[in-house]
């Protein structure tokens, strides 16, 4: 991906009030909950995209959860 990609990427975020972050989690147990919570086949617990888009699942749940108070 070019500069241009991402600069476009960047503004398109910031245009719908997200932003990225990074973060440092502990695999097992990131892995562990996102079975338990049926979101992850064990089969995928190799698959980084698999479980960043299970973590991104949670987050916004959490977030949603936030927006009913």
């Amino acid at each position: 991906m070019g500069a241009a990609e991402r600069q476009r990427r960047y503004r398109d975020r910031k245009k719908a009030g997200r932003r990225v972050f990074q973060i440092e989690v502990d695999e097992v147990e990131l892995t562990a909950t996102l079975e338990r919570l049926k979101i992850l086949s064990p089969l995928d617990a190799d698959d980084d995209e698999t479980l960043r888009r299970g973590l991104n699942w949670i987050i916004e749940v959490l977030c949603r959860q936030n927006d009913d108070a």
